[in-house]
């Protein structure tokens, strides 16, 4: 129905109500991208790889987003596991995807 779809639809895409109708925020890595969709068909990135030659700015952006909400999400029952594979990284790997994180994010348009 058209009432619920678009309160559904913003809260799973931007979590914007902070989990009320969406029991977590629509959150995908390139990898994910790559296995239900064709849209990776022909990149040049790798969608397996954060960081690193041809790392894929998706999944550099899904671990760094889970990096920052790590507290938030350790207890969660769908995104708990995601948090433990993420703090079984060496830091330093955490580091270079928060700094590339960073870079991504900053050549996005701010309008």
């Amino acid at each position: 129905m058209e009432w619920v779809e678009l309160p559904n639809v913003l809260g799973m895409s931007q979590h914007a109500d902070g989990g009320h109708m969406a029991s977590k925020p629509y959150i995908a890595s390139g990898k994910y991208i790559q296995r239900m969709s064709n849209y990776c068909a022909g990149c040049r990135y790798r969608p397996d790889r954060a960081v690193g030659p041809g790392a894929c700015p998706y999944t550099t952006l899904y671990w760094a987003f889970l990096d920052r909400h790590a507290e938030r999400f350790r207890l969660h029952p769908r995104l708990g596991q995601q948090v433990r594979n993420l703090e079984r990284m060496p830091e330093a790997q955490r580091a270079e995807i928060r700094q590339r994180a960073d870079v991504i994010r900053a050549g996005l348009p701010q309008d």
